[in-house]
C-alpha cells in the first residue's frame, strides 16, 4: 500500500527509515500524553526491535513527509475483525498542528472505505489529550464511550489511571 496526498506518502517500512523511527518514538516517548498511551523503548536494542516489527507487520505505516523525504510519523490499523480496525496514529511534535494530521487521518478513512471496504474505525485517547480528541472529531469521529483506563504505572509501581474516550468512524 502506497498512498499519497498533496504533502505526505503513507507506506510500508523501508531500512533507511530506522533512525528517524528512534526520532520519532524519543519525541513520542517525551510528549507530555505519552503517560497515557502504550510505553515504547527508547533504548537502541529494543528500539530496533519495535522498528523490525513495524517493518514487517501488516498493520503499520510509515507516514513520510514529502518535500523532506523523512519519516514524520506512523499509523497503525490494527485488525478487530473483517470489517474493523483499530486506528493509531503518532505524528513527530515538530509536525504537529501543521495539517499533515488531518491529511493522513482523512487519507486513512478514505482507503479504509474505499479500498478495504471496511465498516468501522475505532480509536481512542485520553481524554487530556484536546489536539488528538480535536483531530479525530474534525475527522467524522464520534465519541461512544467514556472510562477510567491505565496503560502504565508511576514509578511507584501504581497505575496511571485516566478517562479514555472511545471513538467510532462508521462507514
Amino acid at each position: 500500500m502506497i498512498l499519497e496526498t498533496e504533502n505526505l506518502i503513507i507506506r510500508r517500512f523501508v531500512d533507511s527509515d530506522k533512525d528517524d523511527f528512534e526520532i520519532l518514538i524519543n519525541d513520542k516517548m517525551n510528549s507530555k500524553y505519552s503517560i497515557y498511551d502504550a510505553q515504547y523503548p527508547t533504548d537502541k536494542e529494543n528500539l530496533s526491535k519495535v522498528f523490525a516489527y513495524f517493518k514487517e507487520s501488516n498493520e503499520f505505516y510509515a507516514v513520510e513527509l514529502k518535500c523532506k523525504h523523512r519519516l514524520i510519523g506512523f499509523i497503525s490499523l490494527n485488525y478487530i475483525d473483517e470489517d474493523s480496525r483499530n486506528f493509531g496514529y503518532c505524528l513527530h511534535s515538530n509536525y504537529q498542528q501543521r495539517g499533515f494530521g488531518k491529511e493522513m487521518v482523512n487519507t486513512i478513512i478514505t482507503y479504509a472505505k474505499d479500498i478495504l471496504k471496511l465498516k468501522k474505525l475505532v480509536s481512542g485517547t485520553a481524554e487530556e489529550n484536546i489536539p488528538s480528541i480535536r483531530l479525530l472529531l474534525g475527522s467524522g469521529f464520534k465519541i461512544v464511550k467514556k472510562e477510567l483506563t491505565s496503560f502504565t504505572n508511576d514509578a511507584n509501581g501504581d497505575p496511571i489511571t485516566f478517562i479514555g474516550c472511545l471513538f467510532e468512524y462508521i462507514f
